[in-house]
């Protein structure tokens, strides 16, 4: 068996479809992210044809302002994409830490990420996921576009069904959600979400359900926009407005006329939207019967130990922190029982620890990273410290502590830590260890809700995730009385269910 080029170093992110790694290339020389379809998956004909799509359609971009692909290879039987690495900070991180408030950082944000745009829509790739989190902020202040997962080349066939819907809901423009037809102004709507979101740090389509995103999102208007007046200024209002106009005719009518307006004048041709298909997509009829078909996956960042870049008119690059963390031993970590912590809320479970200072203000203290597999909201001795990824450490006072990682798809996940004077350590939830993957199969459609928590709709584009055991699944369809089935899943299998509401 030929040995594999890449040293794997650290795996730094995983979902349901994919695991995203740092390596390094022992031919080139150089680091590289390297995003592996799940084993399970690979056999799915159409999950490793778009994989492959995602591959093939990123390696013929070539920009600055485009995370770049490599290779395509394979890890262990599985597909893998060899991916650029990036020393920095997704800009969803940047947004949540609050740097991100200046108006000249958002004006920045826009020509950087319109430029990658407008290499991508000459070529005929559509994004069609544009978000803080598929944008890269490099040590070097260039923002960059990356996880083209959902991308389209307009003119060749898909693997997605007429009529459904791909994209992240708080960042679909209307004709997304109504499955008509899409083309490159359809990211320039999404573009404009993550400006206004840049500069107030609010998604104004959120929503606890895909259908509540969906009817806001039909129900925009750009007066809306108004009220964040007072943090723009009236030549970017009007920027915002065209960019985020409900109807496509009355956006800019490409990238680079974007570019144009905004006083970038390396890129003013005018080029036409790029059409994701030579005919109209079907309207798709009653929000709740709209299918996500989404490929969610990580080309994710470094997971540095660096504090967020200060986002300013300047753009510095940002200071290190200190030294890497250490591993943390076996026996400074003493993993409480699952059945112990099991369908306990995080205030219950977190009465039985002792009160401590989470700030240690004496010099008999050491640092603890927290991470988590997937994300989590981390409670530290019966404090909430913030949800991962936590980009700073947290200084404790020597002694025991109790850490616990929270996600509403699995059980707590509760550690009990020995901190000592001057030591730096890692503390990470892994909640994949014990999970597992249900597949629906639903005719015509449903909402799918496990343990009467909703979790997606039919068809689905990946396997649910969720903790090994028994649930209660609730299938809905509004057309149909509920379905309702007790199953049990094991850790690291599938489990297939096939629901039919026709009798």
């Amino acid at each position: 068996m030929k040995k594999s080029q890449f040293k794997i170093e650290q795996k730094l992110n995983e979902s349901g479809t994919t695991i995203v790694y740092k390596a390094f290339d022992e031919v080139l020389h150089r680091n590289v992210l390297l995003k592996v379809l799940h084993k399970h998956l690979a056999n799915d004909v159409d999950l490793r044809e778009r994989f492959v799509r995602e591959a093939r359609a990123c390696a013929a971009l070539q920009s600055e302002h485009i995370v770049q692909v490599y290779d395509l290879t394979e890890i262990d039987g599985a597909p893998a994409i060899v991916m650029e690495f990036i020393e920095g900070h997704s800009l969803k991180e940047v947004i949540a830490s609050g740097a991100s408030k200046n108006l000249e950082f958002a004006k920045k944000a826009a020509v950087h990420i319109l430029r990658g745009l407008s290499i991508a829509h000459e070529r005929g790739i559509i994004h069609r996921d544009i978000k803080p989190g598929n944008i890269l902020v490099s040590d070097q202040s260039i923002l960059k576009v990356t996880d083209f997962g959902l991308a389209y080349v307009a003119l060749s066939t898909t693997v997605t069904m007429e009529g459904m819907v791909l994209g992240t809901p708080a960042y679909m423009a209307p004709e997304q959600v109504r499955g008509d037809e899409i083309d490159s102004r359809t990211d320039l709507f999404a573009l404009g979400l993550t400006l206004v979101e840049i500069l107030s740090g609010e998604r104004i389509f959120e929503g606890s359900t895909y259908s509540e995103c969906m009817k806001k999102v039909l129900a925009f208007k750009v007066d809306e926009l108004k009220r964040f007046e007072s943090i723009s200024d009236p030549e970017f209002d009007s920027f915002l407005e065209k960019l985020l106009h409900p109807e496509k005719d009355m956006r800019f009518p490409s990238a680079r006329e974007a570019l144009k307006s905004i006083g970038d004048k390396k890129y003013s041709n005018d080029v036409r939207p790029v059409s994701a298909s030579p005919k109209k997509r079907s309207f798709v009829i009653g929000i709740a019967a709209v299918a996500l078909v989404a490929i969610v996956v990580f080309g994710w960042i470094s997971v540095s130990r660096q504090s967020l870049p200060e986002v300013a008119t300047e753009y510095q690059q940002p200071q290190s922190i200190t030294a890497d963390p250490m591993t943390v031993k076996k026996e400074q970590i003493e993993d409480r029982p699952v059945e112990a912590v099991k369908k306990q809320s995080p205030a219950a479970i977190m009465e039985k620890s002792d009160e401590k200072n989470i700030v240690a203000v004496s010099k008999d203290s050491g640092k603890v990273y927290l991470t988590s597999t997937p994300w989590a909201k981390v409670y530290v001795n019966n404090q909430l410290i913030g949800e991962t990824p936590i980009a700073r450490p947290v200084t404790l006072a020597a002694g025991s502590h109790t850490v616990m990682f929270t996600n509403p798809s699995f059980d707590p996940i509760v550690k009990t830590i020995t901190m000592e004077s001057n030591r730096e350590i890692t503390v990470t939830g892994n909640f994949l260890e014990q999970a597992g993957y249900l597949q629906c199969n639903v005719t015509p459609w449903a909402e799918v809700f496990v343990d009467e928590q909703y979790k997606d709709t039919t068809p689905l584009s990946k396997p649910l995730m969720v903790s090994a055991g028994r649930h209660s699944l609730r299938f809905r369809n509004s057309a149909f009385p509920d379905i309702v089935k007790d199953i049990i899943v094991q850790a690291k299998d599938t489990t297939q269910l096939t629901i039919s509401f026709h009798k």
